[in-house]
């Protein structure tokens, strides 16, 4: 998080997952998508091996996932809809 330069927010506070309660460490993170840029929550704890990009992501994105091809798709939304 560091080598991204993304802000800490909040340090070691519980959050329930599908393994049980755990500890983490919530960041401020920064992203450039088709050149506009959007401020998104990433968890990060120890008892995951990637960091958790939260669904308030999904807020303003659009995800389609084509597995059968092996496509994925994330796209702004607009907020008018």
């Amino acid at each position: 998080m560091e080598a991204l330069e993304w802000s800490l927010v909040q340090s070691k506070f519980k959050l329930a997952t599908a393994r049980g309660d755990g500890l983490f460490d919530l960041y401020e993170g920064r992203i450039i998508i088709d050149g506009q840029e959007f401020v998104i929550p990433v968890h990060v704890g120890d008892e995951l091996p990637e960091i958790l990009i939260g669904s308030q992501w999904l807020d303003r994105m659009q995800l389609v996932v084509n597995k059968p091809i092996g496509i994925l798709t994330l796209e702004t939304v607009s907020s008018a809809e």
